[in-house]
């Protein structure tokens, strides 16, 4: 890695190898029958895989040899100290379910994180097997294979919760009464509903590829679930908040992401409601 980089598009270099070295090991277990993988323990819809496992891996791997002052925050294995005050936040497989049943629309997260702020740096998720890789870089346009990406509903101030499509990746995640109360207001109000996607959904809402402007809702979330999208959604004119319109955290566990900030002020409305 070139040392006359500037130290942002270090970064960027970085991630963009992490990418290939994990999105390689990922491609060779895709759609191989009987292949490994476990529940994880006391969470029902989480699966993991040997090959979340070795992506993982080779990943860390990588950041140990250039970035060995940087923490990792990992799902997968244990957390590494931080001595810049800077993380990587990884998640090798995000939709694991999908993965095992050959369907092409997971992604590996990759986060960079100033955690002594709580400033997300750069984010990419990056698609594999169609070849399809994101990357958002804080206060600056979000790419999609290295061209800006285009949200058409970023402006639309016009948009209504009547019109929109609320998905999220399971209903299993609305864990507390509250929560399921909310899921179930917006599936009320909002004209679909659709489950499934896990990362990919807050991909295509920064692309734009959906019919109709969209809400994600989701619970029961991990950091590093989270992380490597922030700065792709706000790149693209999205809102990525928690379900108050906070600024997320490394705690955060509900996160709420809108395609217009008009649908983001309207579904806080209902959620302030119960």
């Amino acid at each position: 890695m070139s040392t006359h980089l500037h130290p942002l598009d270090q970064d960027i270099n970085l991630a963009e190898q992490l990418a290939d070295i994990s999105g390689e090991i990922i491609r060779r277990y895709f759609r191989q029958p009987h292949l490994r993988a476990e529940t994880k323990l006391g969470q029902v819809s989480s699966i993991v895989t040997i090959a979340d496992q070795q992506a993982e891996e080779a990943m860390v791997k990588m950041i140990l040899t250039h970035a060995p002052d940087d923490g990792i925050i990992r799902e997968e294995g244990e957390n590494i100290p931080s001595r810049s005050g800077r993380y990587w936040v990884l998640d090798p497989i995000d939709g694991t379910s999908s993965f095992v049943k050959g369907l092409p629309i997971f992604g590996t997260l990759i986060g960079l994180v100033d955690l002594e702020q709580n400033l997300p740096l750069l984010g990419v998720v990056n698609q594999p097997i169609l070849q399809q890789r994101w990357l958002g870089i804080r206060g600056k346009p979000t790419y999609y294979n290295h061209q800006p990406v285009v949200n058409p509903y970023a402006n639309d101030d016009q948009s209504k919760l009547e019109d929109a499509c609320l998905t999220s990746t399971t209903p299993l995640m609305f864990i507390t009464d509250r929560q399921q109360q909310i899921a179930k207001k917006l599936q009320q109000i909002c004209v679909r509903t659709a489950f499934g996607g896990d990362c990919y959904n807050y991909v295509a809402l920064a692309s734009g590829w959906c019919a109709m402007p969209m809400i994600i809702l989701e619970a029961d979330l991990n950091f590093y679930d989270f992380c490597a999208i922030i700065p792709i959604i706000q790149g693209a004119g999205g809102i990525i908040t928690d379900w108050s319109g906070n600024t997320l955290v490394p705690q955060s566990t509900e996160v709420i992401a809108c395609s217009t900030s008009s649908l983001w002020e309207q579904a806080l409305q209902e959620i302030e409601s119960i």
